[in-house]
C-alpha cells in the first residue's frame, strides 16, 4: 500500500524534530507499505467499484466495493509483530484529577440554563479505545487510529487523539485515512482525506492546550486498480455501513 503523505496538524515542542517521532512515522508507514491484497502478492491491488445490477441486468445506484474491516486488521497485525499494544483504554479522568478542576474556575465549570446552577453530576469520562499504542524510550507514547467508519468516525477518532494528548497520555497521535482515490472503491462514505481536511484548521487550534505532543494524519492508497474479475473484493465487516454493503457484494 501507499503512503501518500502525512500532514502535521500541530507540534508542540519541537517534537517533528525528535527522534522519538522520526522511529513511530517510520514504524508504522513501514507497516502500511508491507500490507498487500491478495494473500500472497507484492503489491496492495483491490478491485474497482462496480455497479449492481437488477434482476433484469440493468444498472442501479448501489455498488460492489471492497471492505474496511480486513484492511484495517492487516495493518493492526503487523504493529502487533512489532510489539505495540491493541485496543488501548482511554478516558479524561487526568483531566478531573488536574489541580485546575479540583480549585475550579468559573471558566472550567459547566452551567444549567436557565437556573445557572453548575452541574453537579459526574461527566462520563470514558472515550472508548485507541486502536494501537506503544511506549518508547524516554517516556514517549504514540496512538494510532486506523479509519474504518464514515466521517463522523473520523471526528471521533481526531477528537480521541486529542483528548489523549491534552491530558499528557500520549505525545504522539496519528490518524490514518483512506486517499480521494481510494475511498470511493471502500464501504460506502468511508472517512477520507477530502472530507477531513478542511476540519484542520480546527484541530490546528487544540495544539494551543497541549503541553508537549505531536497530531498528525496520513494518507494511504491502493498500489493499483484493477477490473480483474479474478481480484476478489475483499470482504466486508458485519455492522453499520459494511453490513449495507457486504449485502450488495453479489
Amino acid at each position: 500500500m501507499k503512503v501518500i503523505k502525512t500532514v502535521v496538524v500541530f507540534d508542540q515542542g519541537g517534537l517533528i524534530d525528535s527522534k522519538e517521532w522520526a522511529k513511530t512515522h517510520s514504524t508504522y508507514t513501514k507497516a502500511i507499505r508491507a500490507m498487500v491484497h491478495p494473500e500472497g502478492s507484492k503489491k496492495f491491488v483491490i478491485r474497482r467499484r462496480t455497479s449492481k445490477k437488477d434482476s433484469l441486468g440493468a444498472r442501479t445506484s448501489q455498488w460492489n466495493r471492497n471492505g474496511v474491516t480486513a484492511i484495517k486488521q492487516q495493518f493492526l497485525e503487523k504493529l502487533k509483530d512489532l510489539k505495540w499494544q491493541m485496543e488501548e483504554p482511554l478516558n479524561i479522568s487526568s483531566i478531573l484529577a488536574s489541580s485546575q478542576v479540583k480549585n475550579p474556575k468559573a471558566k472550567d465549570l459547566f452551567i444549567e440554563y436557565p437556573s445557572k446552577k453548575v452541574i453537579s453530576e459526574p461527566l462520563h469520562i470514558s472515550v472508548g479505545d485507541i486502536d494501537c499504542y506503544f511506549k518508547l524510550p524516554n517516556s514517549f507514547r504514540a496512538a494510532i487510529e486506523w479509519e474504518t467508519g464514515n466521517i463522523s468516525s473520523s471526528h471521533r477518532s481526531m477528537n480521541k487523539l486529542c483528548l489523549a494528548l491534552m491530558t499528557g497520555q500520549v505525545e504522539i497521535g496519528v490518524l490514518v485515512v483512506p486517499s480521494r482515490k481510494f475511498y470511493p472503491h471502500l464501504t460506502d462514505r468511508i472517512g477520507n482525506w477530502m472530507e477531513l481536511s478542511p476540519y484542520l484548521h480546527f484541530w490546528k487550534k487544540v495544539g494551543g492546550f497541549v503541553s508537549k505532543g505531536i497530531l498528525a494524519v496520513t494518507v494511504v492508497e491502493q498500489d493499483e486498480l484493477t477490473d480483474n474479475p479474478k481480484v476478489p473484493y475483499i470482504r466486508q465487516g458485519t455492522a453499520g455501513r459494511s453490513a449495507e454493503g457486504s449485502a450488495k457484494i453479489k
